[in-house]
């Protein structure tokens, strides 16, 4: 009669709790998630021990009271009957009484933190010990732990929090070189901690740093620090995959951390003159452009959505432009500014000569395999290699000096302009004209397919400029600078925590890991991820807890 009674108390403990349950879920309510699993947990390990999931047995008919005994034959005694054949095997997960067994065991392993099969496996023991459950075999175990991964228990505990945006400060009050807490590309302030390394032991590149301190919301992943400041670093050498590590930094230096004397320059490699316009090899950056930027805290009503976020970016930001920043956007309202307008433009063009010049060995190299590839078409380009190397070597003097005599922030006359583009046309074709020269700047690494490409790249770095330099930008291009170009385009962001931009499948692979930064490609602080593609650093839930930052892992996808 107890047992009758405790059986019927559990049965109506159980409904309330499991609609507490649907609520929590529905709620996204966490603590009253754990709590309501606690609960159910006692009942599921009390109704266990009263034998509920116990599978009643079937009762044996009595034999009548009044059998007639049966005649004793000798000679006429009838054959016996065949063995009943054996009932056929049930499939465990066709069987109700197998299944409420499997859940006890896949509930007290969730309960202990072992979200994985592999973890159930190697604890199996501890749990059947703790829970005084019953023994499993081999192929049990391993169905139990297939079931686990099958289900994704981490996907039970595990709460994404809302994203925080990085956006870039506005320049009109701002000096890029000093200002904010929080900024991208530049240099990090790692005071004492030493400048990281990848498993090479080459020095990476400082992609951003974060001041914690200042992160608005209080709706961090556990484990995240809430003071001090995050540094997030790259490989970015083109001769290799790309590596990342992060440095927690519990003290945040009140200086820039000189770069270490052996880092390469940005995407250093064979394509490094393809990533970086207008510079020669002794004067490549090995820093990316620093600038400053703040958070947004941005909305998650669906942990699997971003479409709250992107509504949001799209409000605070309605002018944000598509398209990339360039002096031909000024072509009808600013036609002086759309050609080349400082001398910057022309020492970019003057490094690009000269780079071309310091590969001659190379580039013949090359147009010798190209004849012998593909035939005598390519013969007249490899005479020219080999018979106007004195003609090509004044040409470029005759630029640098005519170039360098001017200063690269002063503005150019047309006549000036004019002179540019006569010098252009001697390394690239234009208006039907076969340049001269073209043999020894095409197809080099410092080749600029023209000469908007080398104003487009002055423009970027006068906005990432002292504010004296900035402000000799015409007044429209620095409020466009302000206003359309202050996230990396329309509907992409740098972002820390949240959902994450997702271009192949580094999203859906990481769906039960936070993201601990994006940083999208960005014409303003030169970052290039394949074809338009993204950076992410992501972090496991037990790796959070553990503030163990080496287990970052970087992923890099692209269009």
């Amino acid at each position: 009669m107890v047992v009758r009674f405790l059986k019927k108390l559990l049965l109506v403990l159980a409904v309330p709790t499991i609609g507490l349950a649907f609520y929590a879920e529905f709620t996204g309510d966490t603590e009253l998630r754990l709590t309501v699993l606690s609960i159910l947990a006692v009942l599921l390990a009390a109704a266990y021990a009263l034998g509920m999931f116990r599978r009643t047995p079937q009762s044996t008919r009595l034999a009548s009271k009044h059998t007639r005994p049966a005649a004793v034959t000798i000679d006429a005694r009838p054959p016996a009957p065949k063995p009943a054949p054996p009932p056929p095997a049930r499939d465990p997960e066709d069987d109700p009484e197998q299944i409420k067994d499997d859940e006890l065991y896949i509930v007290f392993s969730r309960l202990a933190g072992h979200k994985t099969g592999g973890a159930f496996r190697a604890n199996v023991d501890k749990i059947i010990a703790t829970n005084r459950l019953a023994a499993l075999s081999p192929d049990d175990i391993d169905r139990l732990a297939k079931e686990i991964d099958k289900r994704d228990l981490r996907g039970k505990s595990f709460v994404r929090t809302p994203g925080l945006a990085l956006v870039r400060l506005q320049r009109y009050d701002l000096d890029v070189e000093f200002g904010g807490t929080s900024w991208l590309g530049g240099l990090p302030t790692l005071g004492d901690t030493a400048w990281p390394r990848d498993e090479t032991g080459r020095a990476m590149h400082h992609l951003a740093q974060v001041d914690l301190g200042t992160i608005p919301d209080p709706m961090l992943p556990k484990g995240m620090p809430t003071s001090g400041a995050m540094a997030f670093f790259a490989t970015t050498s083109s001769d290799g995959p790309m590596r990342g590590k992060v440095v927690y930094l519990p003290q945040i230096g009140n200086t820039a951390t000189d770069p270490p004397e052996d880092l390469v320059p940005i995407y250093d490699g064979p394509d490094w003159g393809y990533y970086v316009k207008g510079h020669a090899r002794e004067n490549a950056p090995d820093t990316f452009p620093r600038w400053p930027v703040e958070f947004v805290l941005l909305p998650m009503s669906n942990q699997n959505k971003d479409d709250d976020a992107r509504e949001l970016m799209s409000e605070l930001l309605p002018q944000q432009a598509s398209a990339n920043l360039s002096p031909l956007n000024y072509r009808k309202t600013l036609p002086d500014f759309a050609r080349p307008y400082f001398w910057d433009t022309a020492h970019r063009f003057t490094m690009s000569v000269r780079l071309a010049r310091d590969d001659i060995a190379r580039t013949i190299a090359l147009a010798q395999k190209r004849v012998q590839d593909y035939g005598a078409r390519y013969q007249a380009a490899l005479d020219s290699l080999q018979t106007d190397q004195d003609a090509f070597s004044l040409f470029v003097d005759e630029v640098s000096i005519w170039a360098v005599s001017h200063e690269p922030w002063n503005l150019m006359t047309p006549a000036d302009v004019t002179q540019l583009e006569a010098y252009f046309a001697q390394v690239r074709d234009m208006g039907g004209q076969t340049a001269r020269f073209k043999p020894f700047y095409q197809f080099t690494q410092g080749e600029l397919l023209s000469i908007n490409e080398a104003a487009t790249a002055t423009l970027v770095a006068a906005a990432n400029e002292s504010p004296e330099v900035f402000a000799k930008l015409p007044f429209d291009v620095r409020d466009d600078i302000d206003t359309k170009y202050r996230i990396a385009g329309q509907g992409r962001w740098h972002q820390m925590f949240g959902l994450g931009s997702e271009i192949q499948t580094a999203v859906s692979d990481h769906t039960h890991h936070h993201l601990l930064m994006q940083l999208h490609s960005d014409q303003l602080v030169n970052w290039m991820w394949g074809d338009q593609g993204v950076v992410q650093f992501w972090i496991t839930e037990d790796d959070m807890l553990a503030q163990n930052w080496d287990a970052v892992e970087l992923t890099v996808e692209g269009h």
